[in-house]
């Protein structure tokens, strides 16, 4: 076989292949090998292996020559360096002999891209502490952001975020992403679109070109992109101005920093849970060790009284204050009993379940007004609703004044309950819906109406405002409005469970 043959055959093999005797110096390479360094064939003849491979030791290059038994192999990893130009490579060395003398022979395989995904792999696992410790939602983009630009090589990244009013909000949009979308956008969740079905669906949707989206936004020079869902908490895109830009590895990449999103949202969920849980139980303990003994020690001393000087109108006192702790200990329960999640959702009439409500709270005695604004229907678990807007018409029964209007309606989001009494001042809108709170005189008022309503809506996933109503009092007051949001709503009948 003569030479030009053999260097054919070689060549066609697809790998570097190199050979060098017992000097060190390559008097073998193919043209593969040359093109992976970028450099010719000739450039790289007569040249050391330790000028290409630094961690061959020229001093030891005797040694490890020597080592070699003939028609062993050895396989290593090795970074070959000729000129500006670095490669990760694989290597097959064996020992040949020729009637030349010996020679090692090796192939040479470019590695570099498997190097690069194990370097963006391990950067992805110290990246899962920083998720891990990370404080805020906010921060969570950050890191995503971060990650995405500076591991996976991808920098024009927005970061969206579920919202209780069901879109997916952008939080952070990275400054390359800016130049080309300018300001990003939210999407409603009832949107046909790539991203929402992405989020809705809890897949990867990957837009080879972006000409084939009709969604009605401007993406600029941007060309392709990957939508990944963070879980229900919210939505990564990550744009590229050429199509079809994303392999499965930038894909496996990108999902793994999504699946550690959603971790760490997940964590930040479940501490905000665990704070709810203790603040009620801060609650119970509270319950326990003041009005309680303190309703107690009132009854004690009522029937010491009517014990002494015989005067029975004393139990009468007696009788309230053993009213009053059953009263504590029941809304304590149903504090308790709403601040599991709510499982399941039916469709519910407003109006039916509104006037079912008002009967079960109004007085004959009283001159409340009930206004009933809208006609709909709205998803939540009847039960917990009803106990909701009973605890809202009882709070403005009592601190609304004698003949209030309660005004019940739905929003484009949710619903709400407003009234035309005193209001809450601004001051005290965040306190009153802490078990205990209360801002009425006298005895019989628990303080924990408002507890129970929040719990109510944050086991369902409703946001509570607690705001100015739209009606005033007599004296131009606003009154006060209790708004929640994230509610599925819709005003034409519907059946069904979630």
């Amino acid at each position: 076989m003569d030479g030009e043959l053999f260097g054919q055959m070689v060549d066609a093999v697809g790998v570097g292949v190199g050979a060098y005797d017992e000097t060190g110096h390559y008097s073998y390479v193919n043209q593969a090998y040359a093109d992976m360094l970028n450099t010719d064939r000739e450039s790289l003849l007569d040249t050391p292996i330790w000028k290409i491979n630094a961690a061959v030791d020229p001093d030891k290059f005797d040694a490890y020559w020597d080592s070699f038994a003939a028609g062993e192999t050895r396989t290593a990893e090795a970074i070959h360096t000729f000129g500006d130009d670095t490669v990760d490579v694989r290597t097959v060395t064996t020992r040949v002999q020729t009637q030349e003398g010996p020679f090692n022979v090796g192939t040479i395989q470019d590695i570099s891209i498997q190097k690069r995904r194990e370097r963006q792999l391990n950067q992805l696992h110290t990246v899962t502490d920083e998720l891990v410790e990370a404080n805020s939602i906010d921060e969570v983009a950050r890191v995503i952001s971060q990650t995405a630009e500076g591991t996976l090589g991808f920098n024009r990244t927005v970061v969206r975020i579920a919202t209780d009013d069901g879109q997916l909000e952008p939080i952070l949009v990275s400054d390359d992403a800016v130049d080309d979308v300018g300001t990003a956008w939210a999407y409603d969740l009832d949107e046909d679109t790539e991203g929402v079905r992405a989020f809705t669906q809890d897949e990867t949707v990957i837009v080879e070109d972006i000409e084939t989206l009709d969604d009605g936004h401007s993406r600029g020079d941007i060309a392709s992109v990957m939508y990944l869902p963070i879980g229900p908490y919210g939505l990564i895109s990550i744009a590229h101005r050429e199509p079809a830009a994303f392999d499965e590895t930038d894909i496996d990449l990108a999902s793994i920093l999504a699946s550690n999103a959603e971790t760490a949202c997940r964590r930040l969920e479940n501490e905000r849970d665990l704070r709810r849980k203790n603040e009620r139980l801060e609650a119970f303990v509270d319950v326990i060790t003041h009005d309680i003994p303190n309703h107690l020690t009132v009854a004690k001393s009522r029937v010491d009284l009517a014990t002494e000087y015989g005067e029975l109108s004393h139990l009468d006192q007696v009788t309230a204050a053993h009213d009053r702790i059953e009263s504590v200990i029941s809304d304590t329960h149903t504090l308790f009993a709403h601040g599991e999640q709510v499982e399941s959702t039916t469709w519910v009439r407003l109006a039916d379940i509104v006037n079912g409500c008002w009967r079960n709270c109004r007085g004959q005695e009283t001159d409340a007004t009930l206004e009933i604004a809208d006609t709909g229907y709205l998803k939540a678990d009847e039960n917990s609703f009803k106990q909701l807007l009973e605890n809202l018409f009882w709070n403005a029964l009592e601190h609304a004044g004698p003949a209030p209007t309660i005004r019940v309606g739905l929003t484009r989001t949710g619903f709400y309950v407003e009234d035309d009494g005193p209001g809450i001042p601004a001051t005290q809108q965040q306190d009153v819906r802490s078990p205990g709170v209360t801002n009425a005189d006298g005895e019989g008022h628990s303080g924990f109406g408002l507890a129970i309503v929040e719990e109510i809506a944050r086991a369902h996933g409703w946001e509570l405002t607690i705001t100015d109503s739209e009606l005033t009092g007599d004296d131009g007051t606003p009154g006060a409005r209790f708004e929640f949001s994230g509610v599925t709503v819709r005003t034409n009948s519907a059946d069904g469970d979630s």
